[in-house]
């Protein structure tokens, strides 16, 4: 298991790397178009919602995962709801 966090600095990609070899870097969970420019859309979204609406937009997309895992994609949905609940996770101080 990993080390407890302690400074700011390592805060923002903790949640990330603690996944890092896994299924964030599955193109079926995170596909290249959805980065142009070297910005994520995650980047570009944040920045026009602000934070709260940022939060809630990421909480709603992992419950739809969630909510469909069983009739639809089965892992993929799973994986699917993880990636946003990393990046919910990386929203926190």
């Amino acid at each position: 298991m990993s080390e407890k966090v302690t400074s700011d600095e390592n805060k923002s990609n903790s949640a990330e790397e603690q996944y890092s070899g896994s299924i964030l870097v599955d193109p079926a969970v995170r596909p290249s178009y959805y980065k142009k420019n070297g910005l994520e859309c995650y980047e570009i979204q944040r920045a026009s919602m602000g934070l709260v609406k940022y939060q809630g937009y990421l909480e709603g997309c992992a419950l739809k995962y969630i909510w469909r895992w069983e009739d639809k994609n089965k892992k993929q949905d799973l994986e699917k709801a993880i990636e946003y609940l990393v990046k919910l996770v990386e929203t926190l101080p």
